[in-house]
């Protein structure tokens, strides 16, 4: 356990050169294009100022969280015995667990994921009409901002899914995994790039600043430490 603990910390830490190069492509490639996507900007806008006004959705929310933590036990194999959500609270009695278990629901957003089948079907039964599409694109948006606002709004309250996975580790994966979920959703509505052209930026962004901190971070390292040691000296005079 100590062992696994130890692990999850160290894998977080490395997860943080992923994070910043991630998020710089999403920024340069993916956001830029978000205020021209006029119908996923103004979804999110919606959900933003109906939280201003109205109480936040608890009930919704934790329906979703527990259902999303099924969803994913199941697609692990794994057996649901219990299941409760309501809104002082929510609870399921699952056979197995793992990190992408108990963190699934902070950072895939099971509303979106309702949206688009529930396009997809329609589309398999019906002909949809043009404004389809800006509709889907819409409440893209404001499923997204639900589980954006929702997820912030629950690490900060302090989280057992968290504490048990580790917050060092849980919070760059949660972050990180956000971003691509939220590229991939503008990805769709705005169709200005593939997923494959953007997956490969993502993979040589990371894969230099990785390659960068392997030749360049001891050198670096190794120059604070003489710099700390001169100031030190300074300082002691010794």
């Amino acid at each position: 356990m100590i062992f696994i603990r130890f692990f999850k910390v160290v894998f977080g830490i490395l997860l943080l050169p992923a994070c910043v190069g991630v998020s710089i492509v999403v920024g340069r490639d993916i956001l830029v294009a978000l205020p021209g996507e006029i119908w996923f900007f103004s979804g999110l806008f919606s959900y933003l100022l109906l939280l201003a006004i109205f109480q936040q959705p608890v009930r919704t929310y934790i329906f979703g969280h527990e259902l999303t933590h099924v969803i994913w036990v199941w697609l692990f194999g794994g057996k649901v015995s219990g299941f409760k959500a309501a809104a002082g609270g929510g609870q399921v009695r699952v056979s197995k667990s793992n990190f992408l278990i108990f963190l699934a629901p902070y950072f895939f957003p099971i509303y979106c994921l309702l949206a688009i089948l529930i396009y997809f079907l329609l589309s398999l039964i019906i002909n949809l009409p043009p404004w389809a599409m800006p509709v889907l694109s819409f409440m893209l948006g404001f499923t997204w901002a639900f589980h954006l606002t929702f997820t912030i709004y629950v690490l900060l309250q302090g989280q057992p899914d968290i504490w048990a996975t580790g917050r060092v580790f849980s919070i760059p994966f949660i972050y990180l995994a956000n971003l691509l979920v939220l590229a991939s959703l503008i990805i769709f509505v705005a169709g200005q790039m593939t997923y494959p052209e953007f997956f490969g930026r993502v993979w040589r962004r990371v894969e230099n600043d990785y390659r960068y901190i392997w030749t360049a971070g001891p050198s670096i390292v190794s120059g604070q430490i003489t710099v700390c040691r001169e100031k030190i000296t300074e300082l002691t005079g010794e």
